[in-house]
């Protein structure tokens, strides 16, 4: 994961904004994967990498703030 921070400017463990379909999500690449906070609270669900692939595939952006 620390590699795919590197490609996106980040370091492990910082956090910063994604905007995907006009919502906007804090989010985090950590040791154990992509994290997501409050995206979607739903239980059946985890959307973290779902944003993920988003970003990788640049339907999603990480925007300044």
């Amino acid at each position: 994961m620390e590699q795919v921070a590197a490609m996106f400017g980040k370091q492990l463990g910082e956090r910063f904004t994604v905007e995907r379909d006009h919502n906007r999500f804090d989010c985090e690449f950590a040791a154990c994967g992509f994290v997501t906070y409050g995206a979607y609270e739903n239980p059946y669900m985890d959307f973290d990498g779902l944003i993920l692939e988003d970003l990788l595939t640049g339907r999603a952006v990480i925007v300044d703030e």
